[in-house]
């Protein structure tokens, strides 16, 4: 019990001993934050290099939005971004205080590469000067880079070819955020009937998005009517090609996931009612 008790009395001295260090370092040096796009140049991992004066070797790097310890003196700072490089000169840091150096010159770009689940895919992405074609860099999607403001041809490595978004604005001091989803695709299996038999290979099938005369897919007269689309609503159009039953039917299907729709759609020309019988007194 009373090596424990040494134990804990040690330990807790230990730690006011560098609680204290702490403190007087932070009286007797300063503070340096980096701002850059506001919360979302938190967002990014671009470093920002400290120099002392008249020094080409780096004292420390400092991440955009937190507080960097150093020692009082003026400073200068380097930050890399698309395009080329800010830097700014005479960065005075006090004893106890805090410098704050905003950089507004600058814009952002980040880009999203989500899977069906909504993770990000972690996906190549490559940056042009939409003028000169020249490349600026790359970074993988999920980041938040800066860049001098211009025009610019983004690529992003998706399979099974890239795709590209051509001549994006980077508004200085202001993120341009471009967003892919992958996208989820179900199957929809169409069976005209007539006569309660699958007559696939005397019709046509054309798919509308619903509510529209938008052309998503057809199938010719053949074996089956099976369809790969998106989730959404859909305009079934069946055409018969024989004489019996009707010419054409439309009809609807609604794909919310990747199992098969089934849908069968009868081509038979209903009969009419029987007329309701009369009793007589």
């Amino acid at each position: 019990m009373i090596r424990t008790g040494q134990l804990t009395v040690f330990l807790f001295a230990l730690l006011w001993t560098g609680i204290s260090i702490a403190l007087a370092q932070e009286k007797t040096q300063g503070m340096v934050v980096i701002e850059v796009l506001g919360e979302a140049g938190h967002q990014s991992d671009t470093p920002v290099r400290l120099y002392a004066e008249k020094s080409d070797i780096p004292l420390t790097t400092a991440k955009i939005g937190t507080p960097t310890l150093v020692s009082p003196g003026t400073y200068r700072l380097e930050l890399d971004v698309l395009g080329g490089q800010v830097t700014r000169k005479n960065v005075l840091v006090k004893a106890g205080r805090t410098t704050t150096v905003m950089i507004g010159e600058v814009a952002g770009l980040q880009v999203q590469a989500l899977d069906k689940k909504g993770q990000e895919l972690g996906l190549a992405v490559e940056v042009y000067d939409s003028g000169s074609g020249e490349k600026l860099g790359d970074f993988l999607s999920g980041e938040t880079i800066i860049a001098y403001p211009g025009m610019v041809d983004v690529k992003i490595a998706t399979p099974p070819q890239p795709q590209w978004w051509r001549k994006v604005t980077l508004q200085g001091s202001s993120v341009a955020r471009l967003n892919l989803h992958e996208r989820v695709h179900g199957e929809l299996r169409v069976h005209p009937l007539l006569e309660g038999k699958d007559v696939s290979s005397t019709t046509h099938v054309i798919i509308y998005e619903a509510g529209t005369q938008k052309e998503v897919a057809r199938s010719d007269p053949g074996s089956e009517h099976h369809f790969r689309l998106e989730t959404g609503k859909y305009d079934i159009f069946v055409q018969n090609t024989t004489e019996k039953g009707k010419p054409f039917v439309i009809d609807h299907a609604e794909i919310t996931g990747e199992e098969p729709v089934e849908k069968q759609v009868p081509l038979d020309v209903q009969s009419a009612p029987p007329l309701p019988k009369i009793q007589t007194l």
